[in-house]
């Protein structure tokens, strides 16, 4: 039996509220991957905009910029 098979029979015998429950839950999981596609793929655009060679800024570097 595959897994969604084995839920199949499980939505089966739940009532109503639990189904809705488990509705929101499924939409949760689903914005989660959904989030962590997004992370991904900000970070691959990071890291193609900003390569290994980017110069490393101190504090004093970025406090002197600011009061320029």
């Amino acid at each position: 039996m595959t897994t969604r098979e084995a839920l199949d029979v499980v939505l089966q015998e739940l009532p109503q509220h639990r189904l809705v429950q488990l509705l929101d839950f499924a939409k949760f999981l689903r914005l989660q991957d959904e989030s962590e596609a997004w992370q991904q793929f900000g970070q691959m655009q990071l890291a193609r905009a900003y390569g290994s060679d980017e110069p490393e800024y101190s504090l004093a570097d970025v406090e002197r910029k600011l009061a320029e």
